[in-house]
């Protein structure tokens, strides 16, 4: 049974955090892929209609299903050992992706990317709750910030990349990047001791009656389903807006430069607010996410891409904070089972980030682009009542 690492343990919680803060800026890079190549991929493999959507479909899809072998493996194996494994596989699927001249093999070597950003992603936040216990919901917001930085630089060297090379070279690029960070992982965890039994907080294993016992609480769905349909929310516009913006106005070079605007400010919000938000951080969601829908419906009705790309950056700095609150929420009163509870909202998140690629592009191609532009405004409403309805709910403490 692996030991997660106590707080008070400065130079472990130092290696633990250092390695959770690469894998997650490079993770940021590759997340950002199906956004920024869209419309390479389409005219690569000349797609249409939903299919335009598959490749984030696909990658999210591996996410969602790597999430059941989270689970399994939580307190059988050292977190910073998993991280350095799916570092490895992520690597060699970015590989795949990029040698594939089939659709269905680029497809699968997505699905594959997905699964092991899954690991990647659920144990570095699990990683930081476990050695930030008192004030987790601030060091994740310092986590899903450089998230948001790396996020933010994507666009920018994705389209510079692409001025010197197509599609496949940056994804050998960043297969090239996931490997640098796993031998960084190797090398900070060598000699790397356990804690001792005295001082260690241990994960349990993972059994049936978590999950049953966990929702059966009012407050925990009301969290999950939080973390759906604000995930739906943003993925929605991350994966479409550069497609919508080309579609609507012709605009590509906006539609990306929208992205790092979204991400300027969701990284400022993390940053700046990572105090703020950590009194409240209930409210603050659900304030945050009323205010996310009316600033994108905002944009939308304008009808102006110049006003729907500084909406789009007001909605960033207003939702920036939802993941952070959410993992440090969902872990209240769960010490030893952190990656049962951030897997379990990552994979109800993954439900929307599923969704959101081929509901947009099946409604903005076959109906009309406004009215696909219009289902995350209505996911962010969505997400405001179940985070206003946890916010009222009592915090109940397994015994």
């Amino acid at each position: 049974m692996s030991e997660s690492i106590p707080s008070n343990n400065n130079r472990t919680a130092g290696v633990v955090t250092t390695a959770a803060l690469v894998s997650i800026f490079v993770y940021s890079f590759v997340v950002s892929l199906p956004a920024i190549l869209i419309n390479e991929v389409v005219d690569a493999f000349s797609l249409e209609g939903a299919d335009e959507g598959l490749m984030g479909t696909m990658v999210n899809l591996g996410f969602m299903f790597s999430l059941f072998f989270v689970i399994l493996v939580q307190g059988r194996a050292k977190k910073s050992t998993i991280l350095l494994v799916a570092m490895a596989s992520q690597a060699v699927m970015l590989f795949v992706c990029g040698f594939s001249f089939v659709f269905h093999l680029f497809c699968v070597g997505c699905v594959l990317v997905g699964f092991s950003g899954g690991f990647i992603d659920t144990f570095s936040n699990s990683s930081i709750v476990d050695v930030r216990k008192h004030e987790s919901a601030k060091h994740l917001g310092y986590l899903h910030g450089l998230f948001g930085v790396g996020s933010l630089l994507s666009p920018l060297v994705f389209f510079w990349m692409l001025r010197h090379t197509d599609w496949r070279g940056v994804h050998y690029a960043l297969a090239i990047a996931s490997t640098i960070v796993m031998l960084l992982i190797f090398l900070l965890t060598r000699g790397f001791k356990k804690p001792s039994r005295e001082t260690a907080t241990r994960e349990h294993l993972f059994t049936r009656s978590d999950l049953f016992s966990y929702m059966r609480i009012k407050r925990n769905i009301a969290l999950t389903l939080a973390g759906m349909f604000s995930m739906f929310t943003i993925a929605s516009v991350m994966v479409w807006i550069v497609r919508y913006m080309t579609l609507r106005y012709n605009a590509a070079d906006l539609g990306a430069l929208s992205i790092t605007v979204y991400w300027i400010c969701a990284t400022a919000n993390r940053f700046l607010l990572a105090q703020v938000v950590k009194r409240a951080p209930m409210k603050f969601f659900a304030l945050g996410a009323l205010l996310s829908g009316v600033f994108l419906l905002t944009g939308i009705v304008s009808g102006n891409p110049v006003v729907l790309c500084v909406m789009i950056g007001a909605f960033g700095f207003c939702s920036g904070h939802f993941v952070p609150v959410l993992v440090s929420e969902c872990a209240v009163g769960y010490e030893g089972k952190t990656t049962f509870t951030t897997s379990l909202l990552m994979f109800i998140m993954c439900i929307g980030r599923i969704a959101a690629p081929v509901l947009m592009a099946f409604v903005g191609t076959q109906i009309s682009l406004t009215i696909g532009m219009l289902l995350p405004v209505a996911a962010a409403l969505l997400s405001t009542g179940c985070g206003w309805y946890a916010l009222k709910s009592p915090c109940v403490v397994p015994r």
